[in-house]
């Protein structure tokens, strides 16, 4: 099914009347992805109404880019010269419309979705239209991935879970012959094979111990790193995708003793996480097949978890983010997040997200990390599962 078509249907699903979007200079990529990285230099609306040829209300300026066939054979073009004409136009072609999507979130908590600007949204409504959020038709079209993606996030997965047994691996070796290793020494050794393999990523990865591993997002550098010791816990976060630019991101989080033996208090922390992910699991695999199942909900689920164990308070983000085909591993689609926002976009077919709940307690940081993909209304874990804590020098 092609790209309108797909809009059609939702449309008509949902019943609602059209899908507005609203652009400035290429700053909309759903609008590029339609119309092309043209030169479009005046404000410009992109409509879908359910069951008719969308049309483009644009400035007299820009249509010379505008006119090319590709564009007239799906679009029609309704020109204005002032910004009066394009209020009347607006008026006069959605005067017809009682329920629209714009590009908005509730109360503005979706960055990756709240493109339409607040005046464009506040003159619909004041038509007497209904403004709903595109975010899951949005979806379809910035974070779902076809079979060439999966398959490289699958290589990825692999690669990322086999560099970091080589990451603990390197530890031991270090402590073995050294009695020491280091935060940035692991970092760079990881960033390394990464490369080696044909991977890419945006920012090296986080190789954490003890108190550090309590900043979710501390990373080591040539200038400040600790070095790691017999009875440090460790923390190695880790993400990468293949040099392709379909490519998704593996993103994943282990933990890790240096000793032969994990403590008792060590474990049982690690095992609320674990657990939490299980259940996280169990829940998508009973609701999704039957029902639309919203990315806050599966983070509520898991942080009552945490919460009822009593690490509530040292659970400090989301519990998870989508990954799609980005420069970024924090893809554009649903978050797993009741916390940082309220993110009731669907977990759709064909996208991916990550389930990384954390206890950052001041003694020291914990997080276990895997990867969701959604086929055929149900979840597969696809970037491995830690079971325990691993023993390092065991």
């Amino acid at each position: 099914m092609d790209r309108f078509a797909i809009i059609q249907e939702e449309l008509s699903k949902q019943q609602v009347d059209a899908w507005i979007l609203v652009d400035y200079e290429n700053r909309n990529p759903t609008m590029v992805s339609f119309l092309g990285d043209k030169m479009l230099t005046r404000k410009i609306f992109m409509v879908f109404p359910k069951g008719a040829k969308p049309y483009l209300i644009c400035h007299v300026i820009d249509t010379v880019f505008l006119k090319d066939s590709e564009t007239l054979s799906h679009f029609d073009l309704k020109v204005y010269h002032t910004w009066q004409e394009m209020l009347a136009l607006e008026q006069q072609n959605f005067c017809s419309y009682h329920r629209v999507y714009m590009d908005m979130s509730e109360n503005g908590l979706l960055p990756r979705v709240s493109l339409a600007d607040y005046g464009s949204i506040a003159y619909v409504k004041s038509l007497g239209i209904e403004v709903l959020s595109s975010g899951n038709l949005l979806q379809i079209f910035q974070a779902q991935y076809g079979e060439k993606s999966h398959a490289l996030q699958l290589k990825a997965d692999a690669l990322a879970l086999k560099i970091k047994d080589e990451a603990f691996a390197q530890i031991k070796a270090d402590i073995e012959h050294n009695g020491v290793s280091d935060e940035y020494r692991i970092q760079q050794f990881i960033a390394r094979r990464f490369h080696e393999e044909g991977m890419v990523y945006d920012d090296p990865p986080i190789v954490a111990i003890n108190h550090n591993a309590s900043n979710p997002h501390y990373g080591p550098t040539d200038k400040v790193s600790s070095p790691i010791h017999v009875g440090d816990v460790v923390l190695i976060d880790m993400w990468a995708k293949m040099d392709d630019p379909l490519a998704v991101y593996a993103d994943i989080t282990w933990m890790g003793y240096v000793g032969k033996k994990v403590p008792v208090f060590v474990e049982e922390r690690f095992q609320i996480l674990k657990n939490a992910i299980d259940h996280a699991v169990q829940f998508l695999e009973e609701n999704l097949p039957v029902r639309e199942v919203q990315g806050y909900e599966v983070d509520a689920l898991v942080r009552k978890e945490i919460t009822d164990k009593g690490y509530g308070e040292y659970f400090t983000h989301r519990t998870g983010h989508n990954i799609a085909v980005d420069v970024s591993p924090h893809g554009p689609g649903a978050n797993i997040d009741d916390y940082e926002s309220h993110d009731t976009r669907a977990l759709i077919n064909g996208t991916s997200f990550s389930l990384e709940p954390g206890i950052y307690a001041p003694d020291f940081g914990m997080r276990s990390e895997t990867n969701v993909y959604v086929e055929n209304r149900h979840p597969v874990v696809v970037a491995g599962r830690q079971q325990e804590v691993i023993a390092i020098l065991k």
